[in-house]
């Protein structure tokens, strides 16, 4: 039966000590750094199939102990389980789904209520992509699936929604352009650098702009590179990465091959200035700093129109000047057509980023403004306070940055999760695990115990608060119960979810794993095999429906079957990824503690032959 737990049970959680499941994140390893753990560090659980990061914070500041959580797309040949990622204020994993190679990873109010937002398709067309931007709820739903307009392919470089509740997007097109001014050919072709702004619940498009119309292709820093002869092979002269749409209808637009951001007439789409490149149009009072950006991404207007920000990546990696990038904070009058550095944003560690990044302000509780710079292609993220101070500096992958590990942009937000799904949870021994993908207001996790699969009445056994991503419980020694759930519980004691009910034997050299159904009712085997066993008699037909319902009740009821056993002992957590093998004296460079705590010991973590399954 199901029962409500109270405040007193919150109170009796927080005297109970506390047991870590999740590692957490490594803090100033130069293990890490060298690749000791493999080029992407990960997380294994005992409750779930789900991996997550390992990060190393390199610096650290309470400062950025803010609440929000942080939002990476992590993809690249070495990212085994690519996929949007959101993480807590403390580096654990919050949720994750296995889509792929994925970017952009937002979170966007649309009409009153909070999405996540990404891009997902095939990101292997000539530095850009191909594919659809997807928006889930709260419940991590898949509301909205936006397709570009016109019969065009939606680029992964820019999904972005603007204070008219609409969606910019960019687009690669190709088409036919004269080349001879460049040394092409007449009959040429180029990827022209396109964006529309559409109607999300419709898909209607409302405006669309090309930079062919535009612009000159001599106004370009990159040059053909021995394309544009062929439609199979067209020359990428403007490659557009980000749109800005500002209160007065226009819009910013960052070209990367241009070293230029433009304002274009939200009307007509006629270029109303430009800001760097070779037809800068400000006077720079910071003495070129404001204007000498290159190769730049994720443009957009802050402070009213007043102030820009955008990630300087002042390199294109091999045959072009490898410079550091920085975050840039401009000052801009559009009056008299200046510009200046309000703030530079520079890595303790330079780091040279030839592609992707971002630049976020964020506010901080005393209103002050703190910046956080994504290095893209570099596993990189850094927390500024606005003056350019350092406060937190923190690697997701190892340093050394060759593409491998990276995430388009990385990006703070407020975020609260109400998963559909059911908590999972694992027993071995005298410890329980529990963890539920998504669910962000779980404070505190209850364990009960039963002596039946469909028991009238459970026993309270235990209650610790919510640890990372996993939380191990400890099973009370005089126990007599022989099956176990837990139940996540919120600030105030009421339950948000349960577990399945899995039966419990201390003295077993198998752990159980009751995981939530990800099976919907469109795809019951029920239905199917009443399908395909159609023409036969009905008495056979409900002869087998009912064995497979009992099978079905028995399981949910957490009765152990081979869906809720994992063979095998809990094994000690693969913190190298199977490719290093560290000996003494290279593990004195392994740091382990979570900014000062202690790592937990004797918790060992589980084979896990499950194979992941899209939602």
């Amino acid at each position: 039966m199901t029962i409500m737990l109270n405040g007193v049970l919150i109170l009796l959680a927080l005297v109970i000590t506390h047991v870590q499941a999740d590692y957490g994140p490594y803090f100033q390893s130069a293990a890490y750094d060298e690749g000791k753990f493999g080029e992407w560090p990960t997380e294994t659980y005992r409750s779930s199939p789900i991996i997550g990061p390992a990060l190393n914070y390199l610096q650290y500041s309470d400062e950025c102990k803010d609440g929000l959580y942080t939002f990476i797309a992590p993809r690249g040949n070495k990212v085994a389980n690519p996929g949007p990622m959101i993480l807590d204020q403390d580096g654990h994993l919050v949720w994750t789904k296995l889509y792929g190679q994925s970017y952009n990873l937002n979170v966007y109010t649309f009409k009153g209520q909070d999405y996540l937002t990404f891009w997902m398709g095939n990101d292997g067309v000539g530095g850009h992509g191909e594919g659809a931007y997807y928006m889930l709820d709260s419940s991590y739903r898949e509301v909205y699936k936006i397709n570009a307009a016109n019969h065009l392919p939606g680029d992964l470089h820019e999904f972005h929604i603007t204070q008219d509740d609409t969606a910019l997007i960019t687009i690669y097109d190709v088409i036919p352009a004269d080349l001879t001014v460049v040394g092409g050919l007449e009959e040429g072709w180029i990827w022209d650098g396109t964006f529309q702004e559409l109607d999300i619940e419709t898909g209607k498009t409302l405006f669309q702009w090309r930079a062919s119309e535009h612009f000159n292709f001599t106004d370009m820093y990159r040059d053909r590179e021995g394309n544009g002869d062929s439609d199979v092979h067209p020359w990428d002269f403007f490659h557009i990465n980000s749109v800005d749409k500002d209160a007065k209808g226009n819009y910013l637009i960052s070209s990367r091959y241009a070293s230029c951001l433009i304002y274009i007439d939200g009307r007509t789409g006629d270029i109303i200035w430009r800001l760097g490149g070779k037809n800068n149009d400000f006077t720079d009072l910071s003495d070129g700093a404001a204007t000498n950006f290159a190769w730049q991404h994720h443009a957009r207007f802050r402070d009213n129109g007043t102030a820009i920000t955008v990630f300087d990546n002042a390199s294109r990696g091999a045959g072009a000047p490898e410079l550091p990038s920085r975050g840039l904070y401009l000052d801009i009058n559009q009056e008299n057509m200046t510009v200046k550095v309000r703030h530079e944003y520079w890595n303790p560690d330079p780091i040279s980023s030839q592609s992707q990044g971002s630049v976020q302000l964020l506010a901080s509780n005393d209103e002050s403004t703190k910046v956080l710079v994504g290095y893209g292609h570099i596993p990189t993220w850094t927390e500024y306070a606005s003056d350019g101070t350092v406060l937190c500096n923190t690697h997701f992958g190892a340093a050394s940055g060759d593409g491998n590990i990276m995430s388009y942009r990385v990006l703070k937000h407020p975020w609260t999760g109400h998963p559909t799904t059911s908590p999972d949870i694992s027993v071995y021994h005298y410890t329980a695990a529990a963890s539920w993908n998504g669910a962000t207001e779980v404070v505190t996790w209850a364990l009960e115990g039963a002596d039946s699969p469909n028991p009238m009445a459970y026993t309270f056994l235990a209650a610790v608060p919510k640890s990372g991503f996993e939380t191990l419980i400890p099973i009370p020694a005089d126990t007599e119960s022989t099956y176990i759930r837990a139940h996540g519980l919120n600030s105030t004691g009421h339950i948000l979810g349960t577990t399945k009910l899995v039966r419990w034997d201390p003295e077993s050299v198998e752990a159980v794993v009751g995981r939530h159904d990800e099976e919907s009712a469109g795809d019951s085997p029920v239905r199917s095999l009443l399908f395909f066993f159609g023409g036969f008699a009905s008495a056979m037909v409900l002869a087998f429906a009912s064995w497979f319902i009992y099978r079905r009740v028995k399981l949910r009821a957490g009765a152990q079957s081979p869906e809720d056993k994992e063979r095998g002992t809990w094994q000690p957590l693969d913190r190298f990824n199977g490719d290093e093998s560290l000996s003494e004296g290279e593990m004195d460079d392994v740091e382990f503690a979570l900014l000062g705590g202690e790592r937990s010991e004797g918790f060992p973590g589980e084979d896990d032959d499950d194979t992941w399954e899209r939602k």
